[in-house]
């Protein structure tokens, strides 16, 4: 027999689960749901660095986005925290009681979120329709934010959205933006 609230939550979803995702069809999404954006479009990138050189026109905050997983690969954390931050994963996965963590293989990322390397952002969690869902992680430090910069599946183009507008989304797909103190790697002092 089918767990009811399974049920109710993918009606609740169902317009999640059949639509095919891609940059336009998430910046409908955000149209239907009232949630506003500012748009720039831009030569692709696939790091931090990268992203840096952009001249982007838009207010916000740029972000590192993460998904990582425990060993056993069966739970999932978008881990978004700013983008100098050196994450120690090993004591992230022992503050969340999930053991070791390591980066997702793109491979992954793509069946889970159908996002490729540099692509990815709270945004692709529209895509996260299983019922195992990727547990939003915000660095406590982005809770002042009151913009965000991320890419909309794509890394050709970067989206400006409010904090109200991003917490609007994340709920609008089921899922929880949860604020943690994401702890960072030491780095080694030059000598």
């Amino acid at each position: 027999m089918c767990d009811p609230n399974y049920v109710r939550e993918f009606m609740r979803h169902s317009d999640q689960w059949s639509r095919e995702w891609n940059r336009e069809t998430l910046l409908e999404y955000l149209a239907q749901h009232g949630i506003q954006f500012e748009e720039t479009v831009h030569d692709p990138v696939y790091t931090m660095a990268e992203s840096a050189e952009l001249n982007i026109p838009l207010r916000g905050s740029r972000c590192k986005n993460l998904l990582v997983r425990d060993k056993e690969g069966l739970n999932r954390f978008l881990v978004v925290t700013s983008p100098d931050a050196s994450i120690d994963l090993g004591a992230l996965g022992r503050q969340l009681g999930a053991g070791r963590l390591s980066l997702c293989p793109p491979e992954e990322m793509q069946r889970i979120l159908h996002v490729g390397p540099g692509s990815l952002s709270p945004l692709a969690l529209v895509a996260d329709v299983g019922p195992e869902k990727v547990r939003l992680l915000l660095d406590e430090s982005l809770r002042a934010n009151s913009k965000f910069l991320f890419h909309p599946l794509v890394n050709t183009s970067t989206i400006s959205i409010t904090s109200d507008g991003l917490r609007v989304f994340v709920e609008s797909t089921g899922h929880t933006a949860e604020f943690v103190d994401v702890p960072s790697r030491a780095v080694p002092a030059d000598e």
